[in-house]
């Protein structure tokens, strides 16, 4: 039996909030590699019907890429009053979302249950990613790529297979720059090139400048 007073706390305020369930995990490529990058949400459903699409977002910590969606969890005790800013416990994750597209999770996560921590790794579509200043390329940074923007610029060498990638400073062109900030990069300590860099990962700010094919969507 609720204690007095409680039947106006609810009529005034609703439902009540609960600690967050939090899932968890990696997402990897098909070829393994990790997702560092990119925009990622959960899809929660209770029975047929779609409760919540509450936000995640990928952090790097030890070494590792992973992927974190705290979702928010309400009562369910049909309160009167506001209603409908979190899932319920028991409530289903219908699908993690890496950039509009599921990811393909190696065991479903449990029912959620107010602060429980649940870990589910996954592979997701890594097509539309890039290796920022990786412009020989091989997946990673090394003069090789300094010299390959400045072949491209000044020598008539054929197009990278992925010039948006050759852009290393991420201005949306790609000129000698792109060259000397990479060298700044590798040899004087210099800032690191700007997301997705120096690693795959989605680019925030696409241009025209095109990307026929990136190794990270291998």
């Amino acid at each position: 039996m609720f204690a007095p007073g409680t039947a106006l706390v609810l009529l005034i305020l609703g439902e009540l909030p609960l600690p967050d369930a939090t899932l968890y995990g990696t997402i990897v490529t098909g070829a393994g590699l990790p997702i560092v990058q990119g925009t990622l949400k959960a899809r929660i459903f209770r029975g047929e019907a779609l409760v919540l699409e509450a936000p995640g977002f990928l952090k790097q910590a030890e070494g590792t890429s992973w992927y974190v969606v705290n979702v928010p969890l309400e009562t369910a005790i049909g309160a009167p009053g506001a209603s409908g800013a979190g899932a319920h416990e028991g409530d289903l994750l219908e699908a993690i979302l890496l950039n509009g597209k599921p990811v393909k999770l190696a065991k479903a996560h449990p029912p959620l249950a107010a602060g429980a921590v649940s870990r589910s790794d996954g592979t997701g579509d890594a097509a539309g990613l890039l290796f920022r200043g990786d412009c020989s390329p091989d997946l990673a940074l090394d003069i090789s790529d300094a010299l390959a923007i400045l072949s491209f610029l000044f020598l008539g060498s054929a197009d990278p297979p992925c010039v948006d990638a050759c852009d290393g400073d991420g201005s949306g062109e790609v000129d000698i720059t792109d060259a000397v900030s990479m060298l700044s990069f590798l040899f004087l300590g210099g800032p690191e090139p700007p997301a997705p860099g120096p690693r795959c990962g989605a680019d925030d700010t696409p241009s025209d400048l095109g990307c026929v094919h990136s190794l990270c969507n291998a």
